[in-house]
C-alpha cells in the first residue's frame, strides 16, 4: 500500500528540530490554526471534530506538510453516547464493548484515510469487582478479549495503536500494561501526564516510577498538567507551564521527559490553547516555547 500524500513530509526538515514530534490536540479547527500553524508546531492530533470542519482541516493540513495522530473518535458520530471519550472497551456488558469497538474501528479507517502516524484509544476501563460484580480474573479475560480484538482491528487497518490508561482501574498497573504490550507489538503505550497525575494520587503510586518501569512500550505523552482532582474539576486540562512547581502537585513535566526522552516518543500538548484566570492566566504560548527549550537541551 502506497503511503497517503498527506505524510510525504521532508525527513532532513525534520531532524534539524528537537521538537519535531511536537503537536498539538485539536478539536476544532481554529485549535489547528492557532496552536499548530501558529506556533511552528508540526503535528496535530485532531479529535471529537465536526463534520463539516474535516474538508478545511485536509486542506490545512496539505498545505502546512503537518504530521497527524488522531485521537478516538475522529468525529463523534450520532450513535455513540456523550462524552466520546467514554470507554465501554472492557466493560462486562458486551454491548457496550461492542460499540467501544465499532467506534475505533471506524476511527482507525478514518485516520488510515488521513495518513495519519497512530490513533490514540483508551484502555484499559473496566471497573473494580466490587462496582461490577464480576471477578478479578472474569474482569481479566474480558480485558485480555478486548485485546486481541484490538489488535486484529490495528492489523487490518494497518494503523498502529497507542493505548491510553485510563481508570479506576484494576489493570492500571506498569506489570498488565507491560505483559499487554509485550503480547502485542502493534500497541504502544500513551502516557497522559495530567490523568496519570491524578490516578497515582487516587491510587498510591508514583507516576515516574510507573513511568520508568513502562520501558521502551511509551509512544506518545499527552503534556497537560494539574495538581489534584478539584483543579482537574474545575478547569480539565491545563496548559504546561514553566511555573507550575512539583513540590505544588503539579506533575512533573521535565522529569517526565527525562524518562521517556531515548524513546523519542511523539509529544502531544493535550489542552485548550487558553490558562485559567484563576491560576494566574499565563500566556499558554510560554509553555510551548519552555517545552521547546527543554527538548533542546
Amino acid at each position: 500500500m502506497s503511503q497517503p500524500a498527506l505524510r510525504n513530509r521532508n525527513p532532513k526538515e525534520a531532524q534539524k528540530l528537537p521538537w519535531a514530534n511536537l503537536g498539538y490536540h485539536c478539536q476544532r479547527l481554529a485549535v489547528l490554526e492557532t496552536a499548530v500553524i501558529a506556533n511552528g508546531l508540526r503535528r496535530a492530533e485532531l479529535y471529537n471534530l465536526q463534520a463539516e470542519e474535516l474538508p478545511e482541516i485536509r486542506r490545512a493540513i496539505a498545505t502546512h506538510n503537518l504530521a497527524v495522530s488522531v485521537h478516538t473518535p475522529l468525529v463523534h458520530p450520532e450513535w455513540y453516547p456523550s462524552p466520546p471519550t467514554l470507554a465501554y472497551l472492557c466493560d462486562p456488558d458486551e454491548e457496550l464493548r461492542e460499540l467501544n469497538l465499532r467506534l475505533i474501528a471506524q476511527t482507525l479507517e478514518q485516520a488510515l484515510e488521513l495518513g495519519a502516524d497512530y490513533v490514540v484509544a483508551h484502555y484499559p476501563s473496566p471497573g473494580t469487582p466490587q462496582s461490577t460484580g464480576r471477578s478479578l480474573p472474569e474482569l481479566r479475560d474480558i480485558a485480555w478479549a478486548s485485546l486481541a480484538r484490538l489488535a486484529e482491528l490495528s492489523e487490518r487497518h494497518q494503523m498502529p495503536l497507542h493505548i491510553e490508561g485510563f481508570g479506576p482501574s484494576p489493570f492500571l498497573t506498569p506489570e498488565f500494561l507491560r505483559e499487554a504490550l509485550a503480547a502485542y507489538p502493534r500497541f504502544r503505550y500513551c502516557f497522559d501526564t495530567g490523568h496519570m497525575n491524578l490516578a497515582a494520587q487516587r491510587d498510591g503510586f508514583d507516576l515516574y516510577d510507573f513511568a520508568q518501569s513502562l520501558g521502551g512500550h511509551i509512544g506518545s505523552l499527552h503534556l497537560w498538567n494539574t495538581r489534584h482532582l478539584a483543579d482537574y474539576q474545575q478547569h480539565r486540562h491545563i496548559p504546561i507551564h514553566p511555573s507550575q512547581d512539583p513540590a505544588q502537585g503539579w506533575t512533573d513535566i521535565r522529569r517526565v521527559l527525562d524518562i521517556a526522552s531515548s524513546l523519542s516518543p511523539y509529544l502531544v500538548l493535550e489542552s485548550w490553547p487558553r490558562y485559567p484566570e484563576a491560576l494566574g492566566g499565563y500566556d499558554y504560548r510560554e509553555g510551548i516555547q519552555w517545552l521547546k527549550q527543554l527538548l533542546a537541551t
